[in-house]
């Protein structure tokens, strides 16, 4: 009788003790072990906030996806990354509002950071470092991916060793804040595709982000700092550094300056040489 009785406490508290892991009420916080996971994805469903208490990795696919409204997801420092470079997304926001995202390092993903039909978003201080991977038909490593996506805020994150440093689409892509980030290319040139891209959405027609203002980033080390499509205007380019192999902006004709609608004001370009770095 006692062993049974125990055995059923024991269950107990680990039930009791998953729960509150994977759930946090309005305003509480929940702390997140990565030895609660054991290399299966991480959902959030509730509001509240959530604190990653040590690293997070996994052997491939994603790893943490918030899909409820008003979270706030602190990795406390930690890491998240993976052990399958350039596969899955990191922290994926799908379908949500009132979240940020915050204090740790993202590595080796696909997808480090993928914001997708989303409003209202902020993704700030975070590490965000690729592997240097070669492009393969298409971006191996995207540092922050915004998909249709309204009001968010990229703010002073550092991101390395990428294809593609941010990465917005979509026409439904609207008044979203880029600044303050610092934005690296690799050691290897041939790898390093854009600090910075405007694009229409897959299988949503030719319309692009419209009305984003990107401001005091440090891009370098990319064939072309920023790209702007035919079809994302009214976007504001301004006080930005950069510093790239071939130009600050791969489209200048989408610029006010050559008859688009497209803002450049007071942005300093510089181009550096295509050096491989050790």
């Amino acid at each position: 009788m006692k062993e049974n009785l125990f055995r059923y406490l024991t269950a107990l508290a680990v039930i009791m003790a998953f729960a509150s892991f994977v759930t946090a009420q309005e305003g509480s916080s929940t702390e997140m072990s990565s030895s609660w996971h054991q290399n299966r994805q991480i959902v959030i469903t509730r509001p509240g906030t959530y604190r990653l208490r040590d690293d997070l990795r996994v052997r491939s696919g994603n790893a943490i996806v918030i899909r409820g409204s008003n979270v706030t997801l602190d990795l406390g420092g930690n890491s998240v990354y993976t052990e399958t470079p350039g596969t899955g997304s990191g922290i994926t926001v799908d379908g949500e509002s009132g979240v940020e995202v915050r204090n740790g390092k993202v590595s080796g993903f696909n997808t480090n950071v993928n914001v997708t039909n989303s409003e209202n978003v902020r993704v700030r201080n975070l590490q965000i470092v690729g592997r240097g991977l070669a492009p393969n038909n298409g971006p191996s490593e995207i540092g922050v991916l915004l998909i249709q996506t309204r009001g968010a805020y990229i703010e002073n994150n550092t991101i390395s060793s990428v294809n593609l440093g941010v990465f917005v689409r979509g026409g439904f892509s609207t008044g979203n804040r880029i600044f303050e980030n610092v934005i690296t290319g690799g050691a290897n040139p041939a790898n390093n595709l854009l600090g910075i891209c405007y694009n229409p959405a897959a299988n949503a027609g030719s319309e692009g982000p419209r009305g984003d203002n990107i401001y005091n980033n440090h891009i370098t080390r990319f064939g072309f700092a920023l790209a702007i499509s035919a079809g994302s205007i009214h976007n504001v380019f301004n006080e930005n550094v950069l510093a790239s192999f071939n130009g600050g902006f791969r489209e200048p004709q989408a610029l006010t300056s050559g008859g688009g609608t497209n803002v450049s004001e007071g942005n300093i370009m510089v181009t550096i040489p295509a050096t491989v770095l050790p």
